[in-house]
């Protein structure tokens, strides 16, 4: 059986194989040369493969035609622009297209398709007539995450131009066609005018095991230390992949909120409200012309397009005296004065951006504060407000009946809406780098609020495809040990409604041959448990909300009896990965996994230390107990050390905060111990909870 991923619309299989081949001679026409160099890139990971231009007795033939005249199919727009038809017989393949993207697409189906012999490679016999149901698979990668705001680097954020031309490959290979690249906080290129907001020379500390202490260094972000994004983009666009910028609307834009603190919103007095340092005040003397100018930089490097993200408050908006007289005196609620200048400053971007780059698409992802459940006269005001061409990318989001979404494709139209909210990949870095994928890795997952897994993403790209929306977008904060996520925005975004289980199965495969299965098997089973959900952890944190309790005993139990073999597994991919340089792309991911499951074994017994806490009534054993879950919380965080650098508190911002609880706890079981002087300086779980904490 063919196994072939994204899931192709036809494909007969014929029985039977070439013969062995070595060599791949790619017959075109005069004048097209250029896809032969386009093939060749596309076979990245065949080095022992060649594609020649001359005929040679063993190589086999592959005829590119530009010409699908003749085959019908459901969605013929699409099928010209994006699809080919794909026939391979014993001695001969024909690839017909149209668009360079059919024929990148037809090329990337043919080298999955490969089997490797001792010999060579050879083709099965069939007939591949395929193209997406939507024009946009997009995938938001972290090119610089809230850098500054407790995220200074790590996995995307650290790589320069071979990582990232890797990772676009992998992208192709899933026929993903567009990237909206994260750049939160400090700004990844140079921005004239205001260098103290570009990543350059920020003092970070570091930790060095040889002395076992913090060590102060300058960071500046890889992009900056050998440019590289201008020959990326050109080598994307070379693909036919869309490069966008994704930025907030009036969010962690650069560091100009950490260097220009005058310049943030004006919470409400004695409000309470921690998360007042990321949105600038736009009656601020300069805020609003430092926006405009950072996205028209963006537009001259060469982006295609934009992705605005609204900030997250849902409860206040700037309460500085000229705010209140420009929004809140023509609105009834802060939702609606936030709505109202967001909009005033979308249409200020709107039309500086449409100066440099006319065809440039600008889209937002907006109207998240609660309710999320909105009335038909709210959409309206929403579509109202705003030019036409604006995109959607937030349509709508998680935790609401599915009816939703129709609701919003009739209000906005489906040519704008350009995603569904799937962002269960960012999880993982909300939670200290542990690993959580699926609704397996978490202990009664049926009592958490928040469906951020990859079951509930698969849903949300189904229900894309039924509506028959412009694009899907999959969020990929992080790669290394998430590749599953990928692989599902690839095959559910080009029209997929493969069974889940399947699906995961087939996956596997295709990457990672006979150790597909053990894969899959790591991935479902490491059970992972993060520190706030130990019962003394009493800070705010919405995106584990249910604690542990007795009841969950059991299931910890089986989860440390598991440990050791699930450890062998990863070590064996490991050493197979070191060894098998097909697999090597795959090595850092395996290492994350070996960590993230290290970790989870010194959570479970913190948890159990905990529980023994709470049922424990003598205050001497309760002291004990108070050293063992301090002595836990040290292992675990020892362990991330070897791994990630980013993962002391960040207080540029006014508001301490840190991915790892490793901080908070000492800081909790500190004020247990001593009532009397108590440490009030909450470091809370990550800058970006903060604006979920209505969860």
């Amino acid at each position: 059986m063919i196994n072939l991923l994204p899931e192709p619309k036809r494909l007969v299989e014929k029985g039977g194989f070439t013969g062995v081949f070595r060599e791949i001679f790619l017959e075109f026409e005069k004048g097209e040369e250029e896809l032969l160099e386009l093939a060749r890139l596309r076979f990245w990971n065949y080095p022992e493969l060649a594609l020649i231009q001359e005929e040679k007795e063993q190589a086999f033939l592959l005829c590119a035609r530009r010409s699908l005249e003749g085959i019908e199919t459901e969605k013929p727009k699409l099928f010209r622009e994006q699809g080919y038809d794909l026939e391979i017989n014993e001695t001969e393949a024909v690839l017909r297209f149209e668009d360079r993207a059919g024929f990148i697409n037809g090329v990337t189906s043919l080298k999955q398709i490969l089997s490797a012999e001792e010999k060579g490679f050879r083709l099965p016999l069939c007939h591949i007539t395929d193209y997406p149901a939507l024009p946009v698979r997009a995938i938001a990668q972290t090119f610089s995450w809230y850098a500054g705001y407790g995220r200074f680097g790590f996995d995307s954020q650290l790589w320069g131009y071979e990582d990232w031309v890797q990772y676009l490959n992998i992208c192709l290979d899933n026929k993903i066609n567009q990237f909206n690249l994260v750049m939160y906080g400090y700004w990844p290129f140079d921005l004239p005018g205001h260098p103290e907001t570009v990543f350059r020379d920020v003092p970070i500390q570091i930790w060095n095991a040889e002395n076992r202490r913090w060590l102060t260094v300058r960071y500046t972000h890889p992009n900056l230390e050998e440019p590289f994004m201008d020959r990326f983009i050109r080598l994307a666009h070379r693909f036919g992949v869309k490069i966008f910028a994704y930025v907030g609307l009036n969010s962690y834009n650069g560091a100009y909120t950490i260097k220009h603190p005058e310049a943030r919103m004006k919470p409400p007095k004695s409000s309470g409200f921690l998360n007042d340092f990321d949105s600038l005040c736009l009656s601020y003397p300069g805020t609003a012309d430092y926006i405009i100018e950072s996205m028209q930089e963006i537009a001259r490097l060469g982006f295609d397009g934009y992705t605005l993200e609204e900030s997250e408050e849902g409860f206040w908006f700037c309460e500085c005296e000229g705010c209140k007289k420009r929004w809140h005196d023509t609105t009834n609620t802060p939702g609606e004065a936030k709505h109202k200048a967001n909009m005033w400053l979308l249409r200020k971007i709107y039309d500086a951006v449409r100066e440099i780059n006319p065809e440039a698409v600008i889209g937002i992802r907006a109207f998240r504060q609660p309710p999320l459940e909105k009335e038909p006269a709210f959409l309206k005001e929403c579509v109202d407000s705003m030019p036409e061409d604006i995109m959607l990318f937030w349509a709508p989001g998680l935790y609401v009946p599915e009816d939703e979404f129709t609701k919003w494709c009739s209000a906005f139209g489906k040519e704008r809406i350009w995603a569904r909210d799937t962002e269960s990949n960012s999880i993982t870095s909300t939670m200290g780098r542990l690993y959580r994928t699926f609704r397996s890795n978490l202990i009664r997952y049926e009592d958490e609020a928040n469906e951020q897994v990859i079951e509930t993403d698969i849903r949300q790209h189904k229900g894309s495809v039924r509506m028959g929306v412009h694009g899907i977008n999959g969020f990929m904060f992080e790669w290394y040990g998430l590749f599953m996520h990928l692989f599902a925005h690839g095959n559910y975004g080009w029209g997929s409604v493969m069974d889940e289980e399947e699906f995961y199965r087939k996956a596997c495969e295709l990457n990672f041959g006979e150790l597909g299965e053990t894969v899959l098997h790591v991935m479902k089973s490491m059970v992972t448990i993060h520190e706030s959900q130990i019962p003394l952890y009493t800070t705010p944190f919405p995106f584990q909300k249910n604690k542990m309790t007795d009841g969950d005993i059991p299931a910890i139990m089986a989860a440390k009896e598991n440990h050791p073999k699930l450890m062998e597994e990863i070590e064996m991919l490991r050493r197979r990965a070191y060894n098998d340089p097909k697999l090597r792309p795959w090595l850092p991911h395996f290492d994350k996994w070996a960590n993230a499951e290290r970790r989870n074994e010194v959570i479970y017994d913190l948890v159990l230390a905990a529980l023994d806490y709470e049922r424990e009534t003598d205050p001497a054993k309760k002291d004990e107990l108070l050293d063992q879950i301090l002595y836990y919380n040290e292992k675990d965080f020892d362990i991330a050390k070897e791994m990630f650098f980013d993962i002391n508190p960040v207080n540029e911002t006014g508001v301490s905060s840190c991915m790892f609880p490793y901080h908070e706890m000492k800081r909790l079981i500190h004020n247990i111990r001593h009532p009397e002087a108590k440490d009030e300086n909450i470091i809370c779980s990550g800058v970006e909870a903060l604006g979920w904490l209505w969860l």
